[in-house]
This record gives C-alpha cells, structure tokens and sequence, in this order.
C-alpha cells in the first residue's frame, strides 16, 4: 500500500519548524526519479525545472495566445468564461506540442511509481487569471473522506483509501511567475483533511498549523509544480499580477477506476503522435464521471446574458436571410 510516513496530528504540525522554501529540481541534470518521489512523498509537492525545451514552450505559447484572443462564441475557437477574474479553456484544443507538457512520460513514471497504481489525466484546464484586490479561489484539499466526484465511481473514498496517494495535481507555469504562483502547504497530505475538503471546517487553531506550512512555488517559464492533492494548497491570491497557467489532476486508477471528469478533446492528427501509455493516461477507452454538458466549465449557462447571446446568435444573419428571400419571391413574379 502506498501511504504517508505516518499519519500527522495538528499538535504534530504546529510543532514542525518553518517550512523550507519548494525544492527545485533540474531535470536537465540526470535527478534520480526516485529522488522526486521521496519529496513528494515527506513534503508533498515539488518543482521540476527544464522539462520542455525552449522551441517547444514558443510553439505552446503562440498557439495559447490565438485561442485567449477571443472568446468561444457559434463554433469560434477561443477562451470560455465561468466567472470575472479568469478565462479557461480545455489545453487540449491547442494541439500539437501541448501534449509533451499533459502526457509527459518521465512524469508520467513519477506518479504512477508514487502511487503504485496506473494513473489517467482525470482533468485539466488552461486558465489565464487577471490580477484582483480579492481572493476568490480559497486554500483547499481536493480529497476527503466520504469524496465521491460521481455516481459511477464505485465508493466514496473510505479513512483506508485516503492513505493512498489517490491525485497527484500539476501546475504548468507559461511565464516566470512569482505574485500569484501555486501555494503549498508543507506535509500537509498526511493530515489526510479529517474535517474536510475546506479550511472552514477546521477550528481557527487547525486553520492557523495549515497555514503556517504554506511556501508560495515561485518559478521559472515551463516549471512544472507537482503536488499531492490530499494537501492543502491553491493560488497565492489576491494578486496584482496576472497569471496563466495550466492545472492538472491525475487519478489512481486502483482506488477511482478508469474515470475522467469529462473526456478529452484530442486532435485526430495528434492521436498518431501519443505512445500506448500516453493514449491510456490520455483516458482512451475511459469512461466520464459527468456529463460534458453539465460540468461546471458551462456554468456561463446560468448567466443572464447567455440567453440575449443565444437570441442573437440565432438571428445574427436574419438580414441576409430576409434579403434572399426578397430576391426569390421578386424573381417568381
């Protein structure tokens, strides 16, 4: 079974010292994989620097600034919109050189060597968030006991269950990021969130040993932040800065199954190019948790202004219609 050293206490924690700033490691200098997994096993999370070559993150950060250009409206490709301070889209639909950083097989072998299990790319999103003088994405876990994301998953995750290393996130950086950078909470993933998913469940006491481990992740263009999801972590929010990056979820297949969120949009010209363990950590052939019409990326469904946008996308070539059909009834006369 893959677990923590042992499970951490709240009086524990408050007695570690200071957390040490995020250990970087340069993938360019031959770093034992296995050196990666014992990080990320006592502290949780991690940094991996010169993973992607410099043609590679060009070609990725072009292709971004098409699609963040415009929005996606009537089959437009470009950034969807669930709130004010951000824009998403799936990075998927970028296509081509993308997919080194989404399926990147040394990761790969890191997580899957971590968590004793196959894993699958669960979910992931390219946010570009704008700088705000509010947070409004708080400090959170992604795992609890009795968390169960859908019905097809088989059981809400179980005290045992929660000692496995059951979401490994990931943290893509598109430029040199310090205002704004990912935030972890030091060794955090063994407390094993007894009271649940948000910090407001704890007692204030709780909420201040969680806080005090927290390092901001500050890094470099292409730095990838791996993180286990059991941790307390998220964005070092407000910010006056802007931010994009791209997030990432992997699941253990042994405790969730072979399970996305929604399936992934990829490009019939990349399938080609993926590896078998990259086409099965893709989630070719895995089945979705939701339905991709009603997952919270279509929330701009609720709004009030979507049904104006709708109403006008149907009748945005009314006058050429009318137009036409003046013509044909002038020539039949």
């Amino acid at each position: 079974m893959v677990s923590s050293d042992s499970t951490t206490t709240f009086d524990r924690l408050a007695e570690l010292p200071k957390p040490k700033p995020a250990a970087v490691i340069d993938m360019r200098d031959g770093t034992s994989l296995q050196s990666v997994i014992e990080i990320l096993r006592t502290r949780g999370f991690c940094i991996l620097r010169n993973l992607f070559d410099d043609v590679m993150l060009d070609e990725v950060t072009a292709q971004a600034n098409r699609f963040l250009a415009q929005s996606a409206v009537a089959g437009v490709p470009g950034y969807w919109k669930v709130d004010h301070p951000k824009i998403i889209l799936n990075p998927f639909v970028l296509g081509g050189r993308v997919l080194d950083i989404l399926l990147d097989e040394r990761v790969i072998s890191i997580i899957e060597s971590l968590m004793e299990s196959e894993c699958i790319l669960a979910e992931t999103i390219l946010k570009q968030d704008y700088a705000t003088t509010y947070p409004y994405f708080a400090i959170h876990s992604d795992f609890a006991e009795g968390w169960s994301k859908s019905d097809k998953i088989e059981h809400k995750l179980a005290k045992e269950d929660m000692r496995q290393v059951i979401g490994i996130g990931g943290a893509f950086y598109f430029h040199d990021t310090e205002e704004g950078s990912f935030t972890f909470c030091d060794g955090t993933h063994t407390l094993m969130s007894p009271h649940g998913q948000t910090l407001t469940g704890y007692n204030k006491e709780q909420q201040r040993a969680i806080l005090a481990r927290k390092v901001a992740c500050t890094g470099h263009r292409g730095d990838l932040v791996l993180f286990d999801d059991r941790g307390f972590h998220g964005p070092d929010f407000p910010s006056s800065a802007d931010r994009r990056i791209i997030l990432l979820d992997y699941y253990r297949v042994d405790t969730i199954g072979r399970l996305q969120v929604t399936p992934m949009p990829i490009w019939s010209t990349d399938i080609a190019t993926l590896s078998p363990t990259q086409l099965r950590v893709a989630g070719v052939g895995a089945e979705s948790m939701l339905d991709p019409l009603e997952n919270a990326q279509t929330r701009f469904k609720k709004n009030r202004i979507y049904s104006l946008l709708q109403w006008g996308i149907r009748h945005a070539y009314i006058k050429d219609h009318l137009k036409n059909k003046l013509k044909h009834r002038l020539g039949r006369l």
